[in-house]
């Protein structure tokens, strides 16, 4: 988190999420804060499943229409009623935590250019949704229409947000291939008119990033938008990716289980699991010189080269982390990792760790942070 004299573009303050499911409610978020300053990316760096995603959609202001669908869709009159009480606290004023209830769906603070993002209507956030923060999500193929041409697809967002009726058709295309250029696609003056299925498992990422740079937007939330490609394409589109930054001033929330797709893009990282940050600072402190037992876990888990090297000389072994991912229906109490961790004790276990500043510009989650063994 940047300090008080520090410009914020994006501040994420206690975020809560959470959504309905067969088994009950899973906490996919749970009291998270974070902040993205202008020009930066930050890395959302955790195991799946441990909310990034879900951050991703509260940010973009979709996560509570999606969860309700599925709360809707599933029959559950249980999941219903769910819903039905968290309208009714809303109405009143009141949080799940003032209640006293666990309630499905989005609470706390997402800041972003002076405005509480939480408080807008549907009109005042799609105002912004797709302008002035856009989102690139993962599975390129399924996130566009088979259909419909890269052209009109990439344009649809600037149509969408044109309120004033002031854009030109010859305007519009000219954005189109400045941006389709921009991510490094070959030949868009003739593949602009070419349909999805037409292009390569690599190229059609890269479209999905021109949909989500057309509109010129501060911030883009990159969504594992690497996993399943070749190393080849995905150099190519983390490359397409930093000549975005460059060029367009851009902010990047970037979110990936990959440790050297992180390394690579991200000035600052956040370690989550369980739905918690657990660890948050500068990238080369925190993959280096992790802090935390989780983000040491993890990193041993899936080592780079350089992390291999560590192991050896330490006469370490690679190594999964011990134990299941946390239920998020009913996750432990206290630390989220204490039934995984090689160095709990009985506090680990009834006593949730302080999110606390422990060096300038780093924050941890952990009691035993300062005991721990040198990495």
């Amino acid at each position: 988190m940047a300090g008080q004299n520090e410009e914020v573009l994006l501040s994420v303050k206690n975020l809560r999420a959470l959504y309905t499911s067969k088994s009950g409610l899973v906490k996919a978020v749970d009291d998270v804060s974070f902040d993205i300053r202008p020009g930066e990316s930050v890395g959302l760096f955790g195991e799946s499943g441990s909310g990034k995603t879900s951050i991703a959609l509260a940010i973009m202001g979709v996560f509570d229409h999606v969860s309700r669908f599925y709360a809707s869709a599933s029959g559950h009159e249980e999941n219903r009623a769910l819903w039905e009480k968290r309208d009714e606290a809303k109405k009143k004023g009141f949080t799940s935590v003032e209640l006293g209830l666990d309630l499905p769906g989005v609470e706390g603070e997402i800041w972003f250019r002076g405005r509480n993002l939480l408080e807008l209507d549907e009109d005042e956030y799609r105002k912004i949704r797709g302008n002035e923060i856009t989102y690139v999500p993962q599975g390129s193929r399924l996130s566009m229409n088979p259909y419909t041409t890269i052209n009109l697809q990439t344009a649809e967002s600037l149509w969408v947000h044109d309120e004033d009726n002031i854009l030109i058709e010859r305007e519009v295309l000219r954005r189109v291939l400045q941006t389709l250029d921009l991510v490094e696609l070959a030949d868009v003056d003739i593949r602009k008119d070419m349909k999805p299925g037409q292009f390569s498992v690599g190229e059609d990422q890269r479209v999905l990033i021109a949909m989500a740079l057309v509109s010129n937007p501060a911030l883009m939330i990159a969504d594992e938008p690497t996993t399943g490609l070749d190393p080849g394409v995905r150099r190519r589109i983390l490359d397409a990716i930093d000549i975005a930054r460059e060029k367009l001033k851009l902010s990047l929330l970037f979110l990936s289980n990959d440790q050297g797709v992180i390394a690579e893009t991200a000035d600052r990282v956040a370690v989550m699991t369980g739905g918690r940050i657990v660890e948050f600072g500068d990238a080369k402190r925190v993959l280096m010189f992790p802090g935390h037992p989780f983000t040491r876990a993890f990193i041993m888990s899936n080592p780079n080269m350089q992390t291999m090297r560590k192991i050896r000389d330490k006469g370490l072994r690679i190594r999964g982390i011990p134990g299941q991912p946390p239920d998020m229906v009913n996750p432990p109490k206290a630390c989220i990792f204490h039934p995984r961790c090689d160095y709990a004790v009985e506090t680990c276990r009834t006593v949730r760790p302080e999110y606390r500043q422990v060096e300038p510009g780093y924050w941890v989650a952990c009691h035993r942070y300062e005991e721990l063994p040198e990495w």
